[in-house]
């Protein structure tokens, strides 16, 4: 049985990373079985070769990167999800995983949670198990994660938008999402595949956290998103 290692869970959902959220969702969608590690993250640096989450352990064997999970995944198990695609499908797929992966994440996702106080505030907390206080040294730890993780965004380029600009694109990728699913049941028709893992997890990780924010709020307008998101939601259990 595979391990896959995340954060932690929080809000609902499978894991507070929606990296770590699209490989759960993946691998309970096409069947794998697997069982969800907590990675302490004072060892996250020696444990994992990119510093990052997910990565899984299968046999033994290490594999970084939610992409390149799902292939190997694919690859040792069986394309149960996507092995109808045409070629066609399988590229709207890959253009709309591009967009929200490197797009919409750093509007939708770390914006909100790393540069603005309030949020940061309450984001914070979920990174501490229930009822425990937060020792010195952790909340010492992550703010110095914070300056790493802002200073990543504002060497991508995208975390020198302005708060107005931020919200523009994000409602641009959402808008774009919500026009292409339109009333289909899955994004590429009308059962799901791989790519629906990463919407999915995106949509839930942008809709269904606990701080109020306009970005928040647009996805919650999405009827057809919502509903596709519950849809997702009552069919996997995640």
């Amino acid at each position: 049985m595979i391990e896959i290692y995340g954060f932690v869970p929080s809000w609902g959902l499978p894991d507070i990373s929606p990296f770590v959220t699209k490989v759960v969702n993946y691998a309970t969608m096409a069947g794998v079985p697997f069982e969800y590690r907590i990675q302490p993250l004072d060892t996250l640096a020696s444990t994992s070769p990119t510093a990052k989450l997910p990565y899984i352990i299968d046999e033994g064997r290490q594999v970084n990167d939610s992409t390149t999970i799902v292939d190997h995944l694919k690859d040792k198990y069986g394309d149960k999800l996507d092995s109808h695609l045409g070629e066609t499908d399988k590229a709207v797929g890959v253009a709309f995983q591009r967009l929200i992966e490197e797009n919409l994440y750093w509007s939708g996702v770390i914006y909100p949670r790393w540069r603005n106080d309030e949020v940061f505030a309450v984001y914070l907390p979920s990174f501490v198990p229930p009822g425990e206080e937060p020792a010195p040294e952790f909340l010492e730890a992550m703010l110095a994660y914070r300056q790493k993780i802002w200073g990543a965004a504002g060497g991508h380029g995208m975390g020198l938008r302005t708060h107005d600009d931020v919200l523009v694109n994000l409602k641009t990728d959402l808008d774009a999402l919500s026009s292409f699913l339109g009333d289909k049941p899955f994004l590429l028709g009308s059962e799901p595949t791989s790519y629906d893992a990463t919407v999915y997890s995106t949509f839930r990780h942008i809709a269904d956290v606990p701080w109020d924010w306009e970005g928040r709020d647009h996805a919650r307008s999405k009827s057809n998103l919502v509903a596709y998101s519950e849809r997702m939601q009552n069919r996997f259990g995640v």
